[in-house]
């Protein structure tokens, strides 16, 4: 017989921010402690939400005040020692196109710099490189043509649901 254990988890919320602008380029946060580049983004500070989390880092790591769009995927992992994390990633644009990025250091980032997806290929092997992959993966992703679902994917418990059909799925090009 098969008897269920409650257990409770510990839980790490994160959003990151995947932003393009009007020129085509993206977002690339030069993260501090020589991290290497990678997309805006954090931790989710409870009780703030994933969009706050997401607006937030987006303006602390690159000085960029944001409008988010859409959501590009939410990921999670489950530990086997009772912890779980949850990431959101946001698909977003500048709020305003004549913004310019963060030039200074500070314990959030080095800097920001707006790049084509070919520069951030050329990042890969710069000094200090990638952070990790997922900046080149994204830009790759919506290059291609790659679907952004509507924020009304991630909605808190017990909201009303909203109309999400085929026709709120949309790409780079319908927006």
């Amino acid at each position: 017989m098969y008897t269920h254990k409650r257990q409770f988890f510990e839980m790490l919320g994160l959003s990151l921010v995947v932003c393009r602008n009007k020129e085509g380029k993206y977002l690339a946060v030069k993260e501090s402690r020589n991290r290497g580049w990678w997309l805006a983004g954090g931790r989710v500070d409870p009780p703030e939400s994933f969009f706050e989390a997401a607006i937030r880092e987006a303006k602390e790591e690159a000085g960029i005040d944001i409008e988010l769009k859409g959501i590009l995927r939410i990921e999670y992992n489950i530990q086997e020692d009772h912890f779980q994390r949850i990431k959101v990633i946001f698909y977003s644009e500048p709020k305003d196109e004549n913004q310019k990025p963060k030039d200074f250091a500070d314990s959030e980032s080095e800097l920001a710099e707006w790049k084509t997806l070919e520069e951030i290929v050329a990042l890969k092997d710069g000094e200090p490189g990638w952070r990790g992959p997922e900046l080149y993966q994204w830009a790759k992703y919506l290059e291609e043509g790659g679907a952004i679902y509507p924020l009304s994917m991630l909605s808190l418990e017990g909201s009303e649901p909203e109309q999400i059909g085929k026709e709120a799925i949309k790409t780079i090009k319908d927006l």
